[in-house]
């Protein structure tokens, strides 16, 4: 298991963080962005998750990722 971190950003400024969000593969940080898309009312900002080198690994819109939250991100 890894750690990852995820942040909202408003333009380059960090608004909410989580750190050291345990997840068992990356594709599993999905259903974690849209729990978070779902609670941001700002307009324009977006969600990041880096692993724990600090690499960005996710950096998407927080409308596209409620466009697709209903999309299935189970392994297949």
């Amino acid at each position: 298991m890894e750690l990852y971190d995820f942040e909202v950003l408003k333009d380059e400024e960090v608004i909410v963080a989580e750190r050291f969000v345990p997840l068992d593969s990356r594709r599993a940080a999905w259903p974690k962005i849209i729990k978070l898309a779902k609670g941001i009312e700002l307009p324009r900002c977006r969600i990041r998750v880096k692993e724990q080198a600090g690499e960005t690994i996710i950096l998407v819109g927080v409308a596209a990722a409620l466009r697709y939250a209903d999309f299935d991100f189970v392994a297949q």
